[in-house]
């Protein structure tokens, strides 16, 4: 099991938050928004505050600067410098495109004048797969000519097979962070190496790894933070936070590097560059155990290159991440099972 890092309690346990006031922001002009809070660093120690609240703090923007309707499909974004935890960031936002189903928003992210992130974010007002069936079956129904045309047509990838070994619901909660609002339980073979031997006749790219987070808590294996104000727009919000949570730290993991404690989260210096994230279907609940699911594809001039699945709790997948990190190892690759 991951060790648990509960922070310095800045929204303690037992007490409703209310999201929109923590990641919600206030307009100061046309294009111009400010954060209600200062975003939190996942602990003490981290060198700025936690980049998947930049995010998600970004998307809140793009919504509300965007019409009506209007929720992300795809984000594409850059963290410039790192984020203090005493002051709020400001946004300014340029309209790049008002379609009727489409529309566009290339956002900085300031704080005290300077620019720390950047985003460009593509919104649509078709993102439900339950609403197109809807459509097309109301379309049917009323025997309309070009019924069949409205008929919805997906796939995706299917989860893990980790997802499907053991009961979620009997878990253990593995890491959980009060500052951040996130929780996670952990499988057992993404801590214990002896589980999973028949990875080292994998390549290394190709291996996948999993595990299951969601945003806030409500009376679970003694962890109580529920939350607030998950509307249909902040569930988006929620998710884009949630998307930048661990991988990056597990790439002892992912290297096979036996002597490490695998079930601690700090074993050496981790940024993230980048940031994308495709929003593929409005069926998602972040307040409900989502599944995660890795790979590392390439790693060079201590650059990874690291693409995730996100899977709501159906198993569905919702959402998928792709994030370049800067890595040093500090000579700890030594022994990586390549």
């Amino acid at each position: 099991m991951i060790q648990n890092f509960v922070t310095d309690a800045v929204f303690p346990q037992n007490v409703t938050h209310d999201v929109q006031e923590i990641y919600g922001l206030k307009q100061i002009s046309s294009h111009t928004y400010r954060g209600n809070l200062p975003l939190q660093k996942p602990m003490k120690k981290a060198r700025g505050a936690y980049g998947g609240n930049l995010v998600a703090q970004a998307v809140a923007v793009a919504i509300k600067s965007s019409p009506h309707g209007f929720r992300p499909h795809s984000l594409h974004s850059y963290f410039v410098k790192a984020v203090n935890d005493q002051d709020v960031v400001d946004y300014d936002v340029e309209e790049i495109s008002n379609g009727k189903s489409f529309v566009n928003r290339a956002i900085k992210a300031k704080q005290n004048g300077q620019v720390v992130y950047t985003a460009n974010i593509s919104l649509t007002k078709n993102n439900s797969h339950l609403e197109a069936w809807k459509r097309y079956n109301e379309a049917k129904a009323n025997n309309h000519p070009n019924a069949e045309q409205l008929k919805p047509f997906e796939f995706s990838t299917p989860p893990h097979d980790w997802f499907d070994k053991y009961e979620i619901e009997k878990l253990p909660i593995g890491a959980a962070n009060a500052n951040l609002l996130f929780y996670h339980k952990v499988f057992p073979e993404l801590v214990d190496l002896e589980l999973t031997k028949h990875e080292e006749k994998i390549p290394i790219a190709e291996r996948k790894f999993s595990y299951m987070v969601k945003w806030g808590i409500e009376n679970e294996q003694g962890f109580n933070q529920p939350l607030t104000n998950v509307d249909p727009d902040f569930k988006y919000v929620g998710l884009a936070s949630l998307s930048d949570s661990i991988f990056l730290t597990r790439l002892m993991r992912v290297l096979r590097i036996e002597g490490v404690d695998h079930t601690d989260l700090v074993h050496y210096f981790s940024v993230s560059l980048d940031h994308s994230l495709f929003f593929h279907d409005d069926d998602f609940d972040v307040t409900k155990w989502m599944g995660v699911t890795f790979k590392v594809s390439r790693c060079g001039h201590n650059r990874v290159l690291i693409e995730g699945k996100i899977y709501n709790h159906k198993k569905i997948h919702v959402a998928t991440f792709v994030q370049e990190g800067l890595v040093q190892f500090g000579g700890r690759e030594e022994g990586a099972k390549l």
